[in-house]
């Protein structure tokens, strides 16, 4: 899992429009956007998928919009990540 993102629910109104970059060298998996509604992050913040991205030895920048107000979003890689997913960019 990557960090917590704040996902800036006070700016983003009722139609709320985020979009992530993902740069990839040659990662072969799926990549998930998870959100949560809670205030804070600790051990048992619930996630809900909101958005999957399935890589295959991409080395191009692949972009993903996703819709909602939320107060966190964080990234969830299927396989070992380790130098292949080099950043991910999020505007919210």
């Amino acid at each position: 899992n990557s960090e917590s993102i704040n996902a800036e629910p006070g700016i983003n109104g009722n139609e709320a429009v985020h979009t992530a970059a993902i740069y990839s060298d040659s990662y072969v998996g799926d990549i998930k956007v998870q959100a949560t509604l809670d205030n804070a992050i600790g051990a048992g913040t619930p996630w809900a998928d909101v958005a999957t991205v399935s890589l295959n030895n991409e080395t191009t920048p692949i972009p993903v919009n996703f819709t909602g107000v939320f107060n966190y979003v964080r990234f969830q890689a299927s396989a070992d990540p380790d130098s292949k997913i080099t950043k991910i960019l999020v505007r919210n």
